[in-house]
């Protein structure tokens, strides 16, 4: 049945009123002059099928009585369920049209949803969501504190990806890996491994160590380089089977957790001996070969960048602490690379 646009009353509804004569008697429609119109709660009776009785049930206006034929309950049922859709579509029309269009409030709602499944839990939980972009409380400090962590955190993780890149290309360019310490190297892998087994031991929040998962792919890939162009190839690739076995043994349940905080500890004096063998190498050739500074200053960032995002959420302090070293050592290094800028490695003469 379609229902016309208003009703005659200033302030009235719609109404069904079953006949309780028998089941399939009939149904009547009516326009009821009531005030404090409730558009919402018709439309779910209406879906829903159940009679809207209101005050005195005087008509006003238009009225029809339908029939019911035979054809069972069933096809009496699928009839009224019908009705009902069509009933729906009508009374969604007439809002539109009263309302100005509610497709927009659909719409914005819509946007407001997939906003929040982007940001939650990813980058907010879902209290502090409602209290920056629903209450609009734009000065929440602690809210705001996660949101920048999470942000940061990420963006290093995304970063890491590409971090120690030019190394590789330079190496692989130059297929030389004059300059680099190999022990530094192998120094900073034990300390990206204990980050990372630490990490995942503890259940730490990806966003906080997963950079040290990437660096550390990367930097076993410089190892194997280094060892590949020094005419170490075959020592390389037992290096690499070692260290997988080896990764493999301290995250298996084998492995106390005593271990795993010892290992996570050790990373400060890793950090700081292999820092300082590469400043070594650096001072005594005299230039810094094949080192690429956009790595150096990369790492310098990330690692001051780590010890604010550690502490928001991790407020782990022997992971803090690393990070601080971390950054000093950085720090020195980059400080080398800008020192020796212009020199350059002698070139090695031709043999005849």
């Amino acid at each position: 049945m379609r229902l016309p646009l208003h009703c005659p009353g200033p302030h009235c509804r719609w109404w069904k009123h079953k006949h309780l004569h028998g089941p399939e008697d009939g149904e009547t429609w009516g326009c009821q002059g009531q005030p404090g119109s409730d558009w919402p709660a018709l439309a779910g009776a209406i879906a829903s099928g159940e009679p809207q009785r209101t005050g005195n049930r005087k008509k006003l206006g238009y009225h029809r009585k339908k029939p019911v034929t035979g054809g069972g309950a069933a096809s009496s049922r699928e009839r009224t369920r019908r009705s009902a859709q069509a009933r729906m579509r009508n009374v969604s029309q007439w809002r539109d049209a009263e309302t100005g269009g509610s497709w927009l409030s659909n719409m914005a709602a819509e946007t407001d949803g997939l906003f929040k499944r982007v940001l939650v839990p990813i980058f907010l939980p879902e209290k502090c969501y409602d209290r920056l972009f629903v209450q609009w409380d734009l000065l929440d400090v602690p809210c705001l504190k996660v949101l920048l962590s999470k942000s940061l955190g990420l963006g290093i993780v995304a970063g890491s990806l590409l971090v120690k890149l030019p190394q590789v290309f330079k190496i692989l360019g130059a297929k030389s890996a004059e300059g680099l310490s190999l022990q530094s190297v192998v120094l900073e892998l034990m300390a990206l491994t204990g980050t990372v087994v630490y990490s995942i031991t503890n259940n730490f929040p990806f966003s906080s160590w997963g950079e040290a998962l990437f660096l550390m792919l990367q930097t076993i890939t410089i190892c194997f380089l280094i060892m590949h162009y020094r005419g170490q190839t075959v020592k390389g690739v037992a290096f690499l089977a070692c260290y997988a076995l080896l990764l493999l043994v301290l995250l298996s349940p084998l492995t106390p957790l005593a271990v795993v905080t010892l290992l996570q500890a050790s990373n400060v004096p890793a950090v700081v001996v292999g820092k300082l063998l590469q400043a070594a190498t650096n001072y005594h050739n005299g230039h810094t070969g094949q080192l690429s500074a956009i790595t150096v200053f990369l790492l310098f960032g990330g690692s001051l960048t780590r010890i604010f995002t550690s502490i928001q959420e991790t407020g782990d302090l022997l992971m803090a602490g690393i990070f601080v070293v971390s950054s000093l050592c950085n720090g020195f290094i980059a400080a080398q690379v800008l020192f020796y800028w212009n020199a350059k490695p002698p070139q090695k003469k031709k043999e005849q």
